[in-house]
Parts: C-alpha cells; structure tokens; sequence
C-alpha cells in the first residue's frame, strides 16, 4: 500500500499566485501528485523530500522525523510548505 503525505501551508509572507493560505493542505500517496490542482514551481522543492520520506529516510532534525518542514516556494520564498508522512496503520 502506498504511503500517505499531508502538504500544509504553513507561512505566507507575500503574494502567492496560486491563492495558498496558511492552514491550506492537501493530500497525496506514493510518488503521486496531490490529490488537486498544486503549484508545479512548490511541487518541485516538495517533491524530493516526499521521495526521501517516502523511500523510508528520516530527518533527525526535525522535531518529527518523517516531515520536513519550512519548504520554501521557489517564487521568493512567499509561502512556505510542511509534508508529513501519515501514520501507517
């Protein structure tokens, strides 16, 4: 079974394109795409982390080792993206 993601917003400190608000989240599994439309440039900086994730790595630095967070939008930083591997169960 393919493992489950939740992509959040966490910060939005400019204008985004694409509308993100913080609080806003969306859902995907495996390698897959979100479960609805994404900003492809924020997708790109997410992406990797979900590969790792995903892949079975974690990040010791992060105060929960399967997220990564303060993912940076390429468009200047304006919004800022947490993913979190859900709970398998």
């Amino acid at each position: 079974m393919a493992k489950k993601f939740v992509i959040e917003v966490e910060k939005v400190n400019g204008y985004c394109a694409c509308g993100y608000k913080v609080g806003d989240s969306f859902s995907c599994s495996g390698l897959n795409t979100p479960n609805q439309a994404f900003c492809g440039g924020a997708y790109a900086i997410i992406f990797p982390m979900q590969t790792a994730l995903c892949s079975g790595s974690e990040f010791h630095f992060e105060k929960n080792p399967h997220s990564k967070t303060g993912l940076a939008c390429p468009d200047n930083g304006y919004v800022i993206f947490n993913i979190y591997l859900l709970d398998e169960q």
